[in-house]
Order: structure tokens, then C-alpha cells, then sequence
């Protein structure tokens, strides 16, 4: 892949939320957008038709036809799908670059990375920050490290923005791991403050001293506590892994373990089972704070949340 290539056509495996969003931005700006939807749920099949992404039969043949790979994906299976992208480019002697956008700590993205030793294909680490590039309007970061990051640099400004981080592979997955730990982190922090005030009868009053006192984390917690079980099941691994960043470099990762133990409650609600296309933001918080609680209540004994 020389440096100049004009970037033409990008794979999004796999159209999920945040990839059906930058899908729809790069179609949008000019780019041929495909993915290989073999074994992917009805979900992502339906969010893939409604980008219009091109559906390739196999991996194969997409990397074939395309310039660079987005994977975005749970992060708990970014390595066996490099390792199966690998796999193909060995195959075909065909080598797009690589970009691993999952939220994955250095430590895993040097894992990932490991897939493509001795192919010719460029790994760049990446990391994706904001909500999906149709609903931030553009303003979705993606942030990359590694050398050679020219063609993923070529997205700038096609739906997303694209900040280069250097040289190093695990800059742009620190990046991501550490922001998520403050956002994700806090917002789970505050839901088991909910959850608290429920067990302690003290819910009327302690919203009561939040709404005067602390009025953005008690917003947060009605707006968070219906949609985190929404994505608990992926969130779960990602606290894991901003729980192994923070201890590869000294610092605790008991917070982090908490927050994924409260993805794992939050996983257990019957929210759980919606999605962000058919979740509805109308159920009464005090109703939803019963669903934490009786998923708590039917924890295995001596399994604590």
C-alpha cells in the first residue's frame, strides 16, 4: 500500500451502532462502503441494509476489494476477528490496512496487532470516541497510532474526525480506555449510588439532596440507569479491559472491576433484552430501579454485584 493511495472503498466489520453510523457518513462523502455479513446477527443485517452497506459473501473476498478495514465490533472479539481477517489475507495475498477501532486495553491491542506478524498489511490501533458519526453530526473522534496511518487519515472530515496520536501502537487504545473510564466509569458509579438509595429506603430523599445539590449526576442517573442495560453484555468486557490498563501501569483497576460487576446486574434487568433501536425512554425510573433490584435479589448465592 504506497503512502499516496487515494482511498476509495472501506470495510466495516461489523455494522453495528457506531459502525452503521460511520457507514452511512462515509457513503455520504463520496467513500464505496462493504462489509461481510456471514454469521451476523438479523440486527447487524438490518443496520448494514439501512447504511447501504455491499454485503460480501466472505472475508475472502472483501479483502480483495477494499483499501482499509474498520473493525468495530464487541470488544471481546477483536481478536479472533483479526486473527480470521489474518487468515483471509493469507489466503488471497491481498493486505488492506487494519484498523482496530474496538475498546480494547494496549496490553489486548498488541494481541490483536500480533495477527498480521509477517504479512505486509499496515495494523493501525485506533480508537473511536462520541456517539455515532449520525448522531454527533459529524463530530465522532477517531483517534489512531501506528505508522503508516495516511489512508485511515484520508476519513478526516468524511464523517468523522481523525486525530493521529504518533507512532506508537497503544496510544490511540490507552486513549480511548482511559476517556471511558470517566464516562462509563462514572455513570455506573452513579447508578449503584441509585441502586443504593432503593436497598436503603432512602430514594425519595436522596434524589430529593441530588436534584438540589447535585443536578448533573442525578440527571445522569435518569438518563443512564434505562439505557445502560442496553449495552451491558459488551460493556462488561470493556470495564475488564479499562480495569487492565489502569493496573499495567500501577494504578488501581478496583473501580473498573466494580463497574463491570455493575454491568453484569445491569445485564440481568429485562431491559437488557432491548436494544438502542427499541428501547423506550418513557418507563418510570422508580420502575426501572425495581428491575435493578430484583435482578440483584436473584443473584446465585454469594455471587455479590
Amino acid at each position: 500500500m504506497t503512502p499516496d493511495k487515494t482511498l476509495t472503498t472501506v470495510a466495516i466489520l461489523m455494522p453495528g451502532d457506531m459502525g452503521h453510523g460511520c457507514a452511512s457518513q462515509f457513503r455520504q462523502h463520496g467513500l464505496r462502503v462493504v462489509t461481510c455479513l456471514a454469521g451476523r446477527s438479523q440486527r447487524t443485517k438490518s443496520l448494514a441494509d439501512k447504511a447501504g452497506l455491499e454485503n460480501f459473501s466472505s472475508l475472502g473476498d472483501l479483502v480483495q476489494s477494499v483499501d482499509l478495514i474498520l473493525s468495530i465490533l464487541p470488544p471481546e472479539h477483536a481478536l479472533s476477528q483479526a486473527q480470521d481477517v489474518a487468515t483471509a489475507m493469507r489466503a488471497t495475498g491481498a493486505y488492506p490496512d487494519y484498523v482496530d477501532c474496538n475498546a480494547i486495553s494496549p496490553t489486548t491491542t498488541k494481541q490483536v496487532a500480533a495477527s498480521f506478524d509477517g504479512l505486509p498489511a499496515r495494523f493501525i490501533d485506533g480508537g473511536i470516541i462520541g456517539l455515532n458519526p449520525v448522531k454527533e453530526n459529524g463530530r465522532t473522534r477517531l483517534y489512531v497510532s501506528g505508522q503508516g496511518t495516511s489512508l485511515v487519515r484520508q476519513l478526516d472530515g468524511r464523517g468523522i474526525i481523525v486525530r493521529d496520536l504518533g507512532d506508537e501502537i497503544g496510544r490511540a487504545s490507552a486513549m480511548k480506555m482511559i476517556y471511558a473510564s470517566s464516562t462509563k466509569g462514572a455513570f455506573t458509579l452513579f447508578a449503584a449510588v441509585a441502586v443504593m438509595a432503593e436497598l436503603a429506603g432512602l430514594r425519595d430523599e436522596i434524589f430529593h439532596e441530588l436534584e438540589q445539590s447535585q443536578p448533573t449526576t442525578m440527571a445522569t442517573i435518569k438518563r443512564m440507569m434505562p439505557r445502560i442495560p442496553l449495552d451491558a453484555k459488551r460493556w462488561i468486557f470493556e470495564m475488564e479491559e479499562i480495569a487492565r490498563t489502569y493496573d499495567t501501569l500501577g494504578m488501581t483497576p478496583h473501580f473498573h472491576q466494580g463497574a463491570a460487576a455493575m454491568m453484569q446486574l445491569a445485564d440481568q434487568t429485562p431491559l437488557a433484552r432491548g436494544t438502542r433501536e427499541t428501547a423506550q425512554d418513557d418507563t418510570a425510573l422508580a420502575d426501572v430501579l425495581q428491575m435493578y433490584v430484583d435482578a440483584l435479589r436473584a443473584k446465585p448465592l454469594g455471587q455479590n454485584y
